[in-house]
């Protein structure tokens, strides 16, 4: 259940910061509502770990706003909603891979394309991805090794 609702926060979310390069804070506050209500209902992970995945979130968001919104604030408040979902480990794996996806992607839309390195793209479709590549991995990780 968990991974569906993600999966729904995602690509909301995704369409979203493609379409208009914003990402809407209603959806962030449902999705940020319905995981606090899942944690309290049906906790998988430890308090700390929400606590801690939460203050990743957080901690992006101070240096959005030290680096003039390098990282977008959108951004930072979807991560923040990651780590009530995925607690802190899982929240910097995802942050880890979708880096990795957004690295390599980048490096060839500057190539390919002839952008220059100041190109702003779109974070949260690589937080899709790298969420399903995770879910994919824990899922059928064990068939595929």
């Amino acid at each position: 259940m968990r991974e569906i609702g993600l999966f729904i926060f995602y690509g909301l979310t995704a369409f979203d910061d493609i379409k208009t390069k914003q990402v809407r804070m209603l959806e962030i506050i449902v999705f940020g509502i319905l995981g606090i209500i899942v944690n309290i209902v049906w906790p998988v992970k430890s308090f700390e770990s929400i606590i801690c995945g939460l203050l990743v979130g957080i901690v992006l968001y101070l240096f959005s706003i030290l680096t003039n919104e390098k990282i977008g604030k959108g951004d930072c408040f979807i991560i923040m909603v990651s780590g009530l979902y995925l607690g802190f480990i899982d929240v910097l794996v995802l942050i880890w891979i979708s880096s990795l996806l957004a690295l390599i992607y980048g490096l060839i839309t500057i190539k390919r394309l002839k952008k220059d390195s100041s190109y702003e793209m779109p974070f949260v479709p690589f937080l899709l991805s790298g969420f399903l590549l995770m879910y994919a991995v824990h899922s059928f990780g064990s068939l595929i090794l």
